[in-house]
């Protein structure tokens, strides 16, 4: 699970250099059909985005959420005493209109390209709420 709550395994740039140049051009196109982003094939690639930065997506790079957890040594924003901060309400505000793109996609691409990003608030929050009656125990 990403910072903010998002499945980095189901993203589709999630090891998508393994997964072959193909692969790439295959999510490139359906990011370009659906998101509207114009993506270069050779930048379709993330191994999560609390990696190192020359391993995660480039617009992850500049996440300030994603920093926050980095620089705390946490695994995601859940882990965090604070219920809400700035940087995690913008990170996860980018993934918000994304059930209703996904409205207008087959079952097939809201499956491969929508679904992971849905939900990412609710995750995270199950997340905060495990991490916290563990912490009781």
């Amino acid at each position: 699970m990403s910072a903010c709550g998002v499945v980095c395994s189901g993203c589709g740039a999630f090891y998508a250099v393994a997964k072959g140049s193909v692969y790439q051009q295959e999510v490139a196109e359906a990011w370009r059909r659906i998101y509207a982003r114009d993506e270069a094939t050779a930048n379709i690639s993330c191994h999560g985005c609390l990696g190192p930065d020359k391993q995660v997506f480039h617009t992850s790079i500049r996440c300030t959420a994603r920093r926050c957890c980095l620089n705390k040594g946490f695994n995601n924003c859940a882990e965090c005493p604070e219920d809400s901060c700035a940087y995690l309400e913008r990170a996860q505000s980018v993934w918000d209109g994304v059930p209703e793109i996904g409205s207008t996609l087959s079952a097939e691409d809201f499956e491969k390209y929508a679904l992971p990003y849905c939900s990412h608030r609710e995750r995270l929050a199950a997340a905060r709420c495990i991490n916290r009656s563990s912490k009781r125990l």
